[in-house]
């Protein structure tokens, strides 16, 4: 089929290509953090993998010291990365950092000299030149983490939607990571680690059961170039980015999250969703021996429903699911897992 292999690498090239690049960034982090057990390593590695997934030239990450509510560099990669970390920023709107630590909100400048936010006293410290920067804040609930840079976008004007989404995401993970283990050395009470844990598990779980499917889809994308499979192709195209689609959804809750996030609902088909977590999760249950049949009524009417809500539930269940039919099958591998999703409307 030259013609549809034509208008894929055309059309779809750009696109897939950057999908797969980010897909892999995210497994890959989600390796580091698993594996990583020295916060100060693992904190080096997130920001590198951030440099490379929105290509930028450099980055830098900042913790915020509650006791004199200033920002000071943690990690600042570059060859005079060193030198700033002696430089604390007031936690004020006098710099890039600090208006993002304040506001909470990422704040991306396409150039810098146009910015009233911009500070010129790193560039002068370490005698590098910032033409565009993305700042997003690293929190957990209310509380300020810090705030992760990038800074000079290699392709491209400036840094897009699409690389603040990534990097809010980065953010959380190692947010998450620190947060953890200050509190480890502050000793807290461990009422309080039982509650942050299970908050940590909801967030983990739930990105964790996105980068499955996502490890599903690129095991797609995989087979179809290889076997020139283009519907095939196209097909886990449109999986890879529904899923992404779910990032960003999470990115605008985790935004959100202090203020509390008020429901959406629209008129959605229950069946629809089901057949969009199918295909996302699919190739991971066939990876595990595991069948997933649907029985899915079509009788069922359009619901009144926050979309966002039900696919993380739906997403859940079948995760779940998959991961209770596997482990009982390494104990008793007959008969061969099965996951029915039945929906009926009476």
């Amino acid at each position: 089929m030259p013609s549809l292999q034509g208008a894929l690498n055309s059309v779809e090239n750009a696109d897939r290509d950057h999908l797969v690049r980010l897909s892999r960034t995210f497994l890959r982090v989600e390796e580091i953090i698993d594996s990583v057990s020295d916060l100060q390593r693992l904190l080096d590695l997130i920001m590198r993998e951030s440099e490379q997934v929105v290509d930028a030239e450099t980055s830098s990450l900042l913790l915020f010291d509650h006791l004199n509510e200033e920002l000071y560099f943690e990690i600042a990669h570059g060859p005079q990365g060193e030198s700033v970390k002696t430089i604390r920023l007031p936690l004020d709107e006098s710099s890039i950092a600090g208006a993002t630590a304040i506001r909470r909100v990422p704040i991306n400048i396409p150039d810098v000299r146009e910015s009233r936010y911009w500070n010129s006293q790193v560039d002068k410290e370490t005698d590098f030149q910032t033409r565009n920067l993305l700042a997003v804040p690293m929190q957990r609930q209310d509380r300020l983490i810090g705030v992760i840079e990038v800074l000079n976008k290699r392709q491209g004007v400036c840094f897009t939607e699409q690389d603040t989404d990534v990097l809010m995401v980065l953010a959380s993970l190692a947010a998450i990571a620190i947060e953890n283990a200050q509190l480890y050395e502050e000793k807290l009470q461990s009422e309080r680690l039982a509650a942050l844990g299970q908050a940590v598990a909801g967030i983990s779980h739930y990105i964790k059961n996105v980068l499955t499917g996502l490890r599903g889809s690129m095991s797609l994308i995989d087979t179809a170039i290889q076997d020139h499979e283009y519907e095939l192709l196209e097909k886990s195209m449109v999986v890879l980015r529904r899923s992404y689609g779910r990032i960003h959804h999470l990115v605008r809750d985790m935004l959100s999250y202090s203020k509390g996030r008020e429901p959406n609902p629209r008129a959605v088909s229950p069946n629809e969703i089901i057949l969009e977590i199918f295909d996302l999760m699919n190739e991971s249950a066939s990876s595990k021996d595991i069948e997933i049949v649907l029985d899915l009524d079509k009788t069922m009417p359009i619901l009144w429903v926050d979309p966002d809500a039900m696919e993380g539930i739906v997403l859940n269940l079948i995760t779940n699911a998959i991961d209770a039919v596997y482990e009982r099958s390494l104990i008793n591998p007959n008969p061969p897992g099965k996951i029915w999703i039945t929906t009926y409307y009476a």
